[in-house]
């Protein structure tokens, strides 16, 4: 057996919210090469695709920015993300209702944020996006698709560090590349930790541009041997070997392109940071008259803390918990 697992992030950038770390978890069955792990759009084609106009109503699994919608005719813009999230957690516990985001947040390991901030205190009834038929009938499609393929997909999981966390790690002397690579350790070790004995491919975006990684590496495992496979423009990949079993870990430009795993876990991401900034946006917009809500991302997000200050002023909150300065 194959552990396949993914990772991207969503949220590095921009000034208000978290930053997200998503993981995606599947094994294969029989023997499969870590080095060429097989290529989950094709295996599970009777259910997935990349697009969101699929003429057989397929589920979408792409990089979000490509799945994310512009709101037009009424149809809400992550209602593809959602629904391809909502269908791969259901691979894991059967499941196919989650009635609020605490549930969400509480099934992939995501902080609480109500216990974070004032503004993230106010939950999301599930499904936001989508109407729940449309989650019921993509999560019985998968789970078919995925039994006939002798693929198991074990959920994912949502690191999240928000401003006042990132803030804290850039007092400490952290540069900004840091964090998410730190959460990105944390994933691997805590697949590691789950499947000790197994053989894991780990997929991963490209973090910070970077091409070698064999140091850092050996800093996150220093208990391990690790092998440099190759180290070239697109991507690098890693063979760490434990006293148990072996870990193969790539880097790859659009990894998203080639990894399902990454593609989901980069939907995951997204869709757990829209969630919060949606607990954000109405907690402000029930105090300050007009406000148009945000994304976060910096020029906006400039716009949206000049409105809001007063609010923040006079509930006595402060902004240093709200905006971040890496």
């Amino acid at each position: 057996m194959l552990i396949y697992a993914g990772i991207d992030e969503a949220g590095y950038g921009p000034l208000l919210g978290p930053l997200c770390v998503a993981c995606s978890h599947w094994s294969i069955e029989g023997e499969s090469d870590p080095l060429a792990p097989p290529n989950l759009w094709k295996t599970l084609s009777r259910a997935v695709c990349r697009t969101s106009k699929d003429r057989r109503g397929r589920i979408a699994i792409n990089d979000s920015k490509k799945l994310k919608g512009n709101g037009e005719n009424g149809v809400h813009p992550m209602r593809t993300i959602e629904r391809g999230v909502l269908a791969a957690l259901s691979l894991q516990s059967n499941v196919d209702a989650l009635y609020t985001d605490s549930e969400l947040f509480t099934r992939v390991g995501a902080s609480d944020p109500s216990t974070i901030a004032p503004w993230y205190c106010e939950s999301t009834a599930l499904p936001w996006a989508c109407d729940a038929p449309q989650i019921q009938i993509a999560c019985a499609m998968l789970r078919r698709a995925a039994i006939d393929a002798s693929v198991a997909g074990h959920g994912m999981t949502c690191l999240t560090t928000d401003a006042d966390e990132i803030n804290e790690a850039a007092r400490q002397g952290m540069v900004k590349t840091s964090v998410p690579w730190t959460l990105l350790i944390q994933q691997v070790t805590q697949l590691r930790a789950r499947w000790p004995d197994a053989a894991i491919r780990v997929a991963a975006d490209r973090q910070s541009g970077r091409m070698r990684y064999l140091d850092d590496l050996l800093r996150a495992f220093p208990n391990d041997r690790i092998k440099v496979i190759q180290e070239e423009l697109r991507e690098s990949v890693y063979q760490i070997d434990s006293a148990k079993a072996s870990m193969v870990i790539s880097f790859t430009v659009g990894g998203e392109m080639d990894h399902l795993p990454i593609a989901l876990a980069s939907m995951t991401a997204k869709y757990v940071r829209e969630l919060w900034m949606d607990r954000m946006n109405r907690w402000f917009a029930a105090r300050v008259t007009n406000l148009a809500p945000t994304a976060g991302y910096v020029k906006d997000g400039r716009r949206f803390v000049g409105l809001i200050r007063p609010a923040l002023v006079a509930s006595g909150l402060d902004e240093s918990k709200l905006i971040r300065t890496i």
